[in-house]
């Protein structure tokens, strides 16, 4: 089978719901998950995955580019658990997009020297979906709006989109992550920013004075941004507590041809 065909077999793979697409900064809130399920709906179903992962939550501290993440409060564990049921009912159709996009992206978040867990924010800005394109006209892989693009070295031309290119994209994307984080020097900070820009952090730090940036009160889909990043890493870590099936490892060696 053709490298092209695979990759249009990828793509087409089930996709995400908008709500893990990516928003562009003040979207509008979305609904968060109802705190009592009701018996029979798609987030009641998933509730029945997070029971066997609630073990994976008990150490109350998660690793998240190597810093630690305390889920003490309870407030950020009953958060996490929602962003879980959310996205376990997508993620073996992730795990095998996953299969093909993760090792074109590794490499370049090494060379840039970004921590590899940003692999995952790849997957809530856009399903790896490298066509993906949001209501307020972010695009590719990692949801790049057009003026942002072209800051970090992308040409967003009539005829050439290189947002739509998986390899300059990721490039583009670990230049703005090392420019957050060499403000920030917090990694969830940088990841924060990624949903609502820079300066927005920036300021809401500054005015809010939490002592770690997760604790920001920001517009829903930010506050939420943070969970749903850490929720996809647990998923893909840890598979087998969701009921994951081994994924086949074809698209790597077609890859490779």
């Amino acid at each position: 089978m053709k490298l092209g065909r695979i990759f249009l077999f990828v793509c087409l793979l089930p996709a995400l719901p908008m709500t893990i697409y990516a928003q562009g900064p003040d979207q509008r809130p979305i609904p968060s998950l109802p705190e009592e399920e009701i018996e029979g709906t798609p987030a009641y179903i998933a509730l029945s995955h997070i029971e066997v992962a609630d073990s994976l939550l008990e150490p109350n501290v998660l690793i998240f580019c190597g810093q630690q993440v305390n889920l003490d409060p309870s407030d950020r564990k009953r958060k996490l658990r929602k962003e879980l049921a959310s996205l376990s009912r997508y993620s073996q159709s992730l795990q095998q997009k996953a299969a093909y996009f993760f090792p074109l992206v590794e490499p370049i978040l090494e060379e840039h020297q970004i921590p590899d867990d940003f692999k995952y924010l790849m997957v809530i800005e856009s399903g790896m979906n490298p066509e993906a394109r949001s209501p307020v006209g972010a695009l590719g892989l990692w949801q790049f709006m057009k003026e942002t693009a072209k800051e970090y070295g992308l040409r967003v031309e009539r005829k050439i989109d290189e947002r739509l290119d998986v390899e300059k994209s990721t490039h583009a994307a670990c230049r703005y992550l090392r420019t957050a984080y060499d403000k920030f020097h917090d990694w969830v900070a940088v990841a924060q920013s990624y949903n609502i820009g820079q300066a927005r952090i920036r300021t809401e730090l500054k005015e809010q004075k939490v002592e770690e940036a997760i604790d920001l009160q920001l517009v829903e889909e930010t506050n939420r941004y943070i969970y749903r990043l850490l929720a996809i890493k647990i998923l893909f870590t840890h598979p087998e507590n969701f009921g994951i099936t081994a994924v086949p490892d074809y698209y790597k060696k077609i890859r490779r041809r």
